[in-house]
């Protein structure tokens, strides 16, 4: 083919997909080698309704609502149809070390102790006979398809960031056998883990295509 659009992480590169060494020049090998990924980690638990709009009698205030704090679970959301539907609670969503902490635990595991942890912040409200289904979990950095969730950019890593936004453009500078390969994704961009930057991307890939 003349022309291929790649969308998948570029660590594929490195690891999954057998490529020539030919296809980047040194310089772009070497950013992709450095671009780190996050851990991130979430868990998901099917439940009977959205009872966080039930009131407390004390407070007159919902009895649960999104939560941010410095526990375990670190981020907390909820997600509901309408009253009375069934609903979804992410239970967590974490990043980083965060991340690793739960790694090595099952989807049961982990409910056990995010649980256990909301607990000690809402100490008068009973999640667990709510849930009414099998918890799903992803920890990203164990997906042989992803390595991780989405870039971030450490200190100093941005000459390497430009390598990569940029190649669509650059390679016409280069080689005819380093051209017509495009890269494209959220972590070819400047804005990683965000849509936006991997539409940003695309845009550029099939500009360079045509």
């Amino acid at each position: 083919y003349e022309a291929a659009v790649f969308t998948a992480q570029s660590w594929m590169l490195l690891s999954k997909i057998a490529c020539d060494d030919s296809l980047f020049p040194i310089d772009h090998w070497t950013a992709m080698e450095r671009t780190h990924y996050m851990e991130s980690s979430k868990l998901f638990v099917p439940v009977d309704r959205p009872f966080w709009l039930d009131k407390d009698e004390d407070t007159g205030r919902d009895v649960m609502s999104m939560t941010l704090t410095d526990r375990m679970t670190r981020g907390t959301y909820l997600l509901d149809n309408g009253p009375d539907e069934p609903a979804v609670i992410c239970l967590s969503y974490t990043w980083m070390g965060d991340a690793l902490k739960v790694l090595p635990f099952d989807a049961e595991k982990r409910v056990k102790l995010m649980l256990g942890a909301l607990q000690k912040v809402y100490p008068n409200l009973d999640i667990a006979k709510h849930i009414i289904g099998d918890p799903i979990t992803v920890s990203w950095e164990s997906d042989p398809d992803s390595l991780g969730a989405f870039k971030g950019n450490l200190p100093g890593h941005y000459r390497y960031q430009r390598r990569m936004f940029c190649h669509f453009k650059e390679q016409e500078a280069l080689p005819p056998h380093q051209r017509g390969l495009f890269l494209a994704g959220d972590d070819i961009s400047w804005t990683a883990a965000w849509v936006e930057g991997a539409v940003q991307s695309a845009l550029n890939a099939v500009w360079g295509v045509t």
